[in-house]
């Protein structure tokens, strides 16, 4: 007794022993959590975050003063009134005209604002792809559990169909019919279990928890659709700041031929008897002469904010008439859905009460039987596929992007 009851203790000491998270290797995710563990998780809008932090680091380079100039200067033709020649020793700087680092300022601000508006879509873009990825996960719950009804039914019969053959109650095309379909419906369970498990390895692809991801069992509905803020929507304030960037680094090129400044304070002396100390400043100004290079900037700043003003407004045109073409195509979808829910769904009950009296009754034989039930397993099928493109369509409109 004492030694079951040191065994005991061992195998519970051995069990505490392990940590908690050691059991814990599956997640059950709502999608809620699903897309706040891919803000905090994925690497790549990490990365994202760390372009913006560059960006923002960038922003006081904006006042950048060239290196002062300290300089010490013998010249024999510096004679001081003692007869010796002076040595001077100085403090030098130079700087561009000042309203130029306020407006390289700017750039660098207008930098940073360009690339928390990518972040913003790539965010987005992940957002989407989550969402989108679970739905079709519980999607293939649903159609997998259609599927597996269907092909333990289809195996029920292919069985009942080869005693009979064998009782000689039926022909031969009755057995290869049922055994035909035996064997469709287990390749459409396999298939939909691989794409299943597809979905689940994206998911993890996007979601970057290092666990197993499970999505409890839950009830598939039409999503709703979003209104669209086109004031805010990331991809037109992503133009806007592009435009804004480019308006003020063409400013700041025209700034640039504005002259620099210069000043220099020093001081003079010498060894020699009688030495005094003289000291100076000096201020000045850099022209540009030659005015060509500068020139072909601004030219060419001209040409890039064309391009991006162009660019903006032809990115949200297409916008505009990808929505459209995408309300054309769920209302495609919405009809399938509307059929379903005014007639398929009282069909499909009907089809399995009247055709399970039938068969008890002895009006239909069991293959007559099967094809009932199998006819209301496929308006209940064709309204999960068309559920689920009719969701994946919402999702496309609610984070549009990419005309």
């Amino acid at each position: 007794m004492n030694f079951l009851y040191k065994t005991i203790y061992l195998l519970l000491a051995l069990v505490l022993a392990f940590p908690a998270d050691s059991y814990a290797q599956t997640a059950a995710l709502s999608l809620n959590d699903a897309i706040e563990q891919a803000l905090l998780q994925n690497l790549g809008l990490k990365s994202a975050q760390q372009k913006v932090e560059a960006a923002r680091a960038m922003v006081p380079m904006g006042f950048n003063l060239d290196k002062t100039e300290v300089f010490y200067r013998h010249d024999q033709n510096d004679i001081a009134e003692n007869g010796y020649a002076n040595r001077v020793l100085g403090i030098g700087q130079s700087m561009q005209f000042p309203t130029i680092y306020a407006s390289q300022r700017r750039v660098f601000q207008d930098i940073l604002l360009v690339e928390q508006q990518q972040f913003s879509l790539t965010q987005n873009q992940i957002i989407k792809e989550v969402s989108q990825t679970y739905y079709t996960i519980v999607y293939l719950q649903k159609l997998e559990d259609n599927y597996r009804f269907l092909d333990s039914l289809y195996q029920q019969f292919s069985l009942a169909a080869e005693r009979r053959y064998e009782l000689g109650e039926t022909n031969y095309l009755e057995k290869l019919t049922a055994r035909s379909k035996m064997r469709e419906l287990a390749v459409r369970l396999a298939q939909t279990g691989e794409s299943k498990a597809q979905a689940f390895v994206r998911l993890e692809q996007l979601i970057q928890m290092g666990k197993d991801i499970e999505i409890p069992e839950q009830e598939l509905l039409p999503l709703p659709i979003q209104t669209m803020d086109w004031e805010n929507h990331p991809g037109m304030r992503y133009f806007q700041e592009s435009v804004n960037l480019k308006e003020d680094n063409l400013y700041l090129e025209k700034q640039r031929l504005l002259p620099d400044l210069h000043g220099e304070f020093f001081r003079g002396t010498n060894t020699g008897p009688n030495a005094r100390v003289y000291p100076g400043f000096q201020v000045g100004v850099s022209v540009p002469l030659w005015f060509g290079a500068q020139k072909a900037k601004i030219n060419a700043s001209k040409f890039e904010l064309s391009e991006v003003s162009l660019a903006s407004e032809n990115y949200s045109f297409q916008l505009e008439n990808k929505r459209k073409q995408l309300e054309i195509e769920l209302r495609k979808f919405q009809e399938a859905i509307s059929f379903y829910n005014d007639e398929g769904k009282q069909l499909s009950r009907q089809l399995v009460t009247q055709g399970d009296l039938a068969y008890r009754g002895g009006e239909i034989d069991f293959f007559q039987y099967v094809l009932l039930i199998e006819n209301s397993r496929n308006i209940e099928v064709d309204y999960l596929i068309n559920l689920q493109s009719y969701n994946m369509t919402v999702l496309e409109i609610n984070y549009l992007i990419n005309p």
